[in-house]
This record gives structure tokens, C-alpha cells and sequence, in this order.
């Protein structure tokens, strides 16, 4: 998840899923369109992340995941990929 988290603490869904809101939180202090359910980017229940935010590489509402430091990963990969800058169109 970050290099800063400690290791011999063990990863809980409801750390993901707060820092995931963390990173939804900077997408629109930054200028990112906001979602139909921006208070829920991501809940986790059992081995599925529910996100209305968030693909996860399936496109889908529902995601299974295989841990929960790879699901932190995909999420901030994702958010990298939203927030990039892109220049305009130049017509």
C-alpha cells in the first residue's frame, strides 16, 4: 500500500478503503469529475471490492480481488491514471 505503512501491521478492508477515499478526495480537490456515489468510492465485503469509481481492470460494479495490498495497488494505479495531465485538443 505505501512504502510508510508498517509491514508487521496487518492490512484490514477498512484501511483500504479509507485510503482509497483518501485518494478520491485528492482526484477532486484536484479538479476530477466526481462520480454518481463520491461518499462510497470503495467498500469492501468479504473477497469483493464494490465501486462505483473504481474499474479494477473488469470494467464492472463488482470486483474480486486476491489480496488486500494488490487491490490498494490496482486502486492507486488507477487513480494515477485518472489524474495524469492532458493537454487540450488543439484545433
Amino acid at each position: 500500500m505505501s512504502r510508510w505503512y508498517p509491514k508487521e501491521k496487518k492490512l484490514k478492508p477498512r484501511d483500504v478503503e479509507m485510503y482509497v477515499q483518501g485518494m478520491y478526495d485528492l482526484y477532486l480537490e484536484l479538479g476530477g469529475e466526481s462520480h454518481c456515489k463520491m461518499y462510497d468510492p470503495l467498500t469492501i465485503e468479504g473477497r469483493v471490492a464494490h465501486s462505483y469509481v473504481f474499474n479494477l481492470q473488469d470494467g464492472g460494479r463488482h470486483h474480486s480481488f486476491e489480496t488486500l495490498e494488490k487491490l490498494a495497488d490496482d486502486c492507486l494505479k488507477e487513480m494515477a491514471k485518472q489524474t495524469r495531465y492532458k493537454p487540450e485538443e488543439t484545433k
